[in-house]
């Protein structure tokens, strides 16, 4: 499937579904279904953002791109396994993206962990017409001047400008929140369904000079 290739960018920074790429400054990332057991490094993570699928054909699309086909026929048990482990990992502070779809789903999901919950007005895409939105879950409430920034603005602000150690990705894909959070100085963990969108992080990694070794597991 060609057209999924990402530059072929998994030819130059390939990666087994059996191995962690760790980086220089003690990064990891690995490829990894949700569905699947949750790998202890990304328990590291004291803050996180994630832009996870926001219904069942966007899901669904990220299997076809990762040349799978074990589709799934509803899109709760997948946002349900994935409000379960950000409980597990249990960070300070999680920000998640989503579209009006499931809003208010996600805000419910979201309250059942933390005490301060919001959402703020966003975009994708650097086009106002593309409207997403930005949930915030935290015990701790905070102003931020969020409403109506760009998702990509609103990643680079969450790494510069929160209080955190390492910062966690459960649907990384290609690494908005990698290079971000490696361009200030952070240590980021993720997972990401596609190998070849892994690939596209690391490089884009590696571009900012990162280096990094593959670490094999049973």
């Amino acid at each position: 499937m060609s057209k999924w290739n990402y530059g072929n960018a998994y030819k130059r920074h390939p990666i087994a579904d059996n191995e962690i790429v760790v980086f220089d400054n003690g990064s990891k990332i690995k490829v990894h279904d949700i569905f699947d057991p949750l790998p202890e490094f990304m328990k590291e993570a004291d803050l996180i953002f994630v832009d996870p699928p926001w219904n069942l054909g966007n899901l669904n699309s990220f299997y076809t791109k990762a040349d799978r086909n074990d589709y799934k026929d509803s899109f709760t048990p997948f946002y349900k396994r994935l409000f379960e482990c950000i409980a597990e990992i249990n960070p300070k502070t999680c920000y998640i993206e989503i579209g009006k779809e499931y809003l208010a789903d996600f805000i419910i999901e979201m309250r059942k962990i933390y005490k301060q919950v919001t959402f703020y007005n966003s975009s994708y895409y650097h086009r106002k017409d593309n409207m997403c939105y930005i949930v915030r879950g935290s015990n701790k409430y905070k102003k931020l001047p969020l409403d109506y920034m760009d998702e990509e603005d609103i990643i680079a602000w969450v790494c510069e400008n929160e209080e955190y150690d390492v910062i966690g990705d459960l649907c990384i894909g290609r690494g908005l929140v990698a290079v971000e959070a490696y361009k200030n100085g952070k240590k980021f963990v993720g997972t990401e369904l596609n190998h070849k969108r892994l690939s596209v992080l690391i490089e884009r990694v590696v571009f900012l000079g990162a280096t990094y070794t593959k670490e094999a597991i049973e």
